[in-house]
């Protein structure tokens, strides 16, 4: 059992007790002509309950904060709201977030000047902001260190009325020998290659090319490559994956979305997800986002990786989210298509930051009270197969999650509990480096996730036909050590079963210098010495290097630099 801690969230961090005095101010002024007020309120002391009393609705979103209650009408036409005195919009095409800064310390006057130097603050108080932010502005903004939200204001997607009311769905532990054998597949060194590779640590190979990503912004070509690589991935293991377009700020985006239809009830879905993207607080700097959320990512790969030659009773989805990080457009979006498709998705598992440790080795549950019987199978599973710890947050914010629970689905957010400690959060030092000692809890938390997956959507006994890429050993991820390096280097891999191949040294523009080794290896930890010179023996110049395994599973390749 973990020690009390306060609540913490992933955007909108720890909100102290009410006991602390609150600032509150409302700034309230003329519209400009032909602007109409925005349909948002504040009401001090409401609690959502007197909002919402039937239930989810998606014509009113809330948010619960300290002194009262933030409302979202989205039917509120010109300068009425249905709950309150509205919010008067000052700029054209603006957009409006709810935020919160990073961490614990913060000075509330620091942080409402830095806002009102981009935007209109219309409320702040000692931990929260509502800020209006025009749309010239929106990249100053971005590049403040700060934890946002967007709040959507535009109509509620066709459909929004029919959303069925959240129902328990009974956890589907049939067969717990079953359920061991799904769970145990998980793979440590596969949710660690999928980490590095999307971060930017190691050369990864798509289209024939070895490539590298530095970044994973939202309007990048790195992005969009990393995007496509996953995609690919997912239809290899059999999937029918498509995009799912969608524009923000002018840029094209996409979510990648994977299915498998269920065997006894394919109109019900579980969805597993997470945000690809990434962000840094200058946009001019590189965002690998190892932890931020190349973790996450790496989990969602890897629950389809292992979901893919078994079948399910319900239908699952594995969506990877884009534009999280400028206020969770992705899965605003996803969310929109599947109510006015009239889509039953019966729950869904988010995962955002999960590889980082200061002191707790464990997953924060964070969901609502609503949604207890899903947010209590995760904990179970953590107990069953985990050696990990977990504490229930029952207040929403800020990540993936979110969209789903205001539409009155069931979701809970998966996020290792020191997140807030992790200080390389929004850096372009967001590296593989930063969290390669605690990466060993992702995997922990995705045995839980399986399990949950198992559950709810309900693992069959019975395989679907045979999927090769389950059947070959995954390919190994390889380590370069010290690494710069001089005088020499040595390169480790792990192997799951003998492997035919050869190891050999690339400079960058793909001519092979020196051969290391050549195969069959031998299963098991292999490591291997190179001294930085040729095959001849003539020692080679200061530069970065690739060391390629190659074999008939594929490639795996590491950089190295070489520092004379």
């Amino acid at each position: 059992m973990l020690p009390a801690a306060p609540v913490r969230r992933r955007f909108l961090r720890p909100l102290r007790a009410f006991a602390c005095p609150v600032l509150l101010i409302v700034v309230m002024c003329a519209a400009p002509s032909g602007l109409l007020a925005a349909g948002l309120a504040w009401l001090p002391g409401a609690t959502a309950s007197q909002t919402r009393p039937g239930g989810p609705d998606l014509s009113v979103l809330t948010w619960e904060l300290p002194g009262g209650l933030l409302v979202a009408d989205r039917l509120a036409p010109g300068a009425t709201h249905r709950f309150g005195a509205p919010f008067v919009p000052v700029f054209a095409g603006s957009e409006w977030f709810l935020v919160q800064p990073k961490g614990h310390a913060h000075d509330a006057a620091v942080t409402t000047a830095a806002l009102a130097a981009v935007g209109r603050v219309h409320l702040a108080t000692d931990v929260a902001w509502v800020v209006e932010v025009a749309a010239s502005g929106q990249d100053a903004f971005a590049a403040l260190d700060l934890c946002r939200q967007r709040i959507r204001l535009d109509a509620p997607p066709a459909g929004w009325d029919r959303v069925p009311a959240a129902a328990a769905v009974a956890r589907a532990d049939k067969d717990l020998a079953l359920k061991t054998t799904f769970v145990d597949a998980v793979s440590q060194p596969a949710i660690f290659r999928t980490i590095r590779e999307i971060s930017g640590d190691t050369i990864f190979v798509y289209g024939g090319q070895p490539r590298t990503v530095l970044t994973r912004f939202y309007n990048t070509s790195d992005k969009t490559l990393v995007a496509d690589y996953l995609a690919a991935q997912l239809a290899g293991w059999g999937y029918v994956v498509t995009f799912d377009p969608f524009t923000y700020n002018g840029v094209a985006c996409r979510n990648v979305v994977a299915t498998k239809t269920g065997a006894t009830l394919p109109d019900e879905y579980f969805v597993v997800s997470g945000h690809y993207d990434s962000t840094a607080r200058n946009s001019a700097t590189v965002a690998p986002g190892a932890e931020d959320n190349a973790s996450g990512t790496a989990l969602v790969m890897e629950l389809a990786r292992i979901a893919a030659d078994r079948d399910f009773d319900r239908s699952v989805q594995f969506v990877l989210f884009d534009a999280e990080e400028r206020g969770l457009i992705g899965s605003d979006h996803f969310v929109d298509d599947a109510v006015a498709a009239g889509r039953n998705i019966v729950g869904a598992l988010v995962h955002d930051m999960v590889a980082f440790q200061a002191g707790n080795y464990a997953v924060r549950i964070e969901g609502q009270t609503p949604w207890e019987w899903l947010m209590a199978a995760m904990a179970a599973n953590v107990t069953a197969f985990t050696d990990i710890g977990f504490q229930k947050d029952y207040y929403s914010f800020g990540s993936d999650h979110v969209p789903f629970q205001q539409a009155g689905i069931a979701a809970f957010l998966a996020i290792d509990f020191d997140y807030d400690a992790y200080t390389p959060y929004h850096t372009s030092s967001d590296t593989w480096s930063a969290i390669e000692a605690t990466a060993p809890l992702a995997t922990q938390i995705c045995r839980a996730g399986a399990g949950t997956l198992a559950d709810v959507a309900g693992l069959r006994p019975q395989y679907l036909a045979a999927a090769d890429h389950l059947q070959k050993p995954f390919l190994p991820v390889l380590t370069a050590a010290p690494n710069p390096f001089n005088p020499r280097v040595t390169v480790a891999f792990t192997l799951a079963a003998v492997a035919s191949g050869d190891l050999a040294v690339f400079d960058l523009a793909g001519r092979r210098v020196r051969l290391l080794a050549a195969g069959p290896f031998a299963k098991g930890a292999q490591s291997f010495t190179w001294d930085g010179t040729d095959d001849g023996g003539r020692a080679l110049a200061s530069g970065s290097y690739l060391c390629r395994l190659s074999g008939a599973q594929g490639v795996s390749a590491v950089r190295m630099s070489l520092v004379r």
